[in-house]
């Protein structure tokens, strides 16, 4: 390959550059990101960034050389697969033997005229980041409502009460944070948020903002309540940026770009994908697809895009590793590995959730399918390893014997 092109310049983008050269890769190196900024961490956008703990350096990315032509603020339009071009800000054609689609999400928000409306944010840039900081720190006491539940609305409501805000969290699940810690350690992270003044309004649905003079005055909810608010945060799950593929014959859907095991993309040997925007299929579900949002997992799928673009998929290995995150909220360490949005049973197998160390093992089928600690990260390693080793060796045809039960 002569020239390859990175089409995403955020961490699946960089990374996957960064192999691609840590590989052995000589070639024209190319990467397209839509924002102006340099590769930067969104994973302390809602965390350490938000409570002003990180500063905007700490964000940066591994400031190196990758021998790279990075071509930032532009935006990859369409793809022409026969070409082999990818289309830049609607003009431009930038011709490629080898491309990697690294363009992420965005934000899925449903409510009308949220972007023009003065104190109604989302959390995904730097810019909205430091936007929604300077709001919490303005003034003490203001009433903030965030609409949904899963880690990025748990996050930021933690982080606002500890501030003195009065938070209302709105979810139109039973539990919040369910699909993403499990509803064992989900009913403990309702309990800590109810326990620091949170105030949570499950199985209910948002109509729409009370606006007044341009300014967020409160969140209507479908039952005709009304929530008053001085801000609101929309934290309704993100969406795969893949309408730029519309048309070129990649399987691209809400569910984003749809690859093979090893990351290929259906629909051409000379596309990978890699992070966000990718559904594949992962052994520790049976080969079922899936999209991951996490950034350990994104730093794998780099690895492997990298490797199996550059082998061809005659030569490719699937990607087989964990994905795994962490967060804390109201000061409880969590750390989770595996699907839990996938398992349909889960039981604590160390410590006590009651009291706030615990293991939670879950499954689907019987089979472990996830874990999550609560102030436990040294215990989870008990039942990680031994079923990291055991997806190892199904991927490498073996067999292996574990128990998947951690005690005292």
């Amino acid at each position: 390959m002569k020239h390859i092109i990175v089409v995403g310049g955020s961490l699946a983008g960089h990374q996957t550059a960064k192999c691609l050269r840590d590989l052995g890769y000589a070639g024209d190196l190319t990467v397209y990101g839509a924002e102006a900024h340099g590769p930067y961490d969104r994973y302390p956008l809602s965390k350490s960034y938000l409570t002003g703990e990180l500063h905007r350096s700490g964000l940066d990315i591994e400031p190196r050389d990758l021998d790279v032509d990075w071509e930032l603020g532009r935006r990859a339009t369409g793809l022409d697969l026969a070409g082999r071009r990818v289309t830049i800000d609607n003009r431009e054609q930038a011709r490629f033997d080898g491309l990697v689609v690294a363009t992420g999400s965005r934000p899925r928000v449903n409510i009308a005229g949220h972007g023009a409306t003065r104190g109604v944010h989302a959390l995904r840039s730097i810019e909205d980041s430091a936007t929604l900081k300077a709001a919490l720190v303005a003034d003490g006491g203001r009433r903030l409502v965030v609409v949904g539940g899963g880690l990025i609305g748990a996050e930021v409501a933690s982080v606002a009460s500890a501030a003195g805000h009065h938070t209302t969290l709105v979810d139109s699940s039973p539990i919040p944070t369910a699909r993403a810690l499990g509803p064992t350690a989900a009913r403990h992270v309702s309990d800590l948020h109810e326990a620091r003044g949170v105030r949570l309004l499950t199985g209910a649905r948002v109509r729409g903002l009370d606006v007044h003079a341009d300014h967020v005055n409160g969140v209507v909810l479908r039952n005709g309540d009304r929530l008053a608010a001085d801000l609101v945060v929309l934290a309704t799950g993100t969406r795969p940026n893949v309408e730029w593929l519309d048309g070129s014959g990649l399987d691209a859907s809400c569910d984003g770009l749809r690859c093979r095991a090893t990351l290929h993309a259906y629909g051409s040997d000379l596309v990978v994908g890699a992070g966000d925007v990718v559904d594949a299929p992962h052994p520790a579900l049976d080969g079922a697809s899936v999209r991951v949002e996490h950034w350990a997992s994104t730093r794998h799928q780099a690895r492997v895009a990298a490797a199996n673009l550059l082998a061809g998929p005659d030569h490719a290995s699937s990607q087989s590793e964990l994905p795994s995150f962490g967060t804390t909220l109201h000061g409880a360490a969590i750390r989770a590995v595996g699907f839990p949005a996938k398992a349909d049973d889960d039981e604590v197998v160390w410590g006590s959730i009651q009291d706030g160390e615990a293991v939670v093992a879950m499954r689907r089928h019987g089979r472990l399918i996830a874990a999550v600690a609560v102030n436990a990260a040294d215990k989870l390693k008990l039942l990680v390893d031994p079923w990291s080793e055991q997806i190892s060796a199904q991927r490498a045809g073996r067999s292996s014997r574990w128990s998947s039960t951690v005690r005292g």
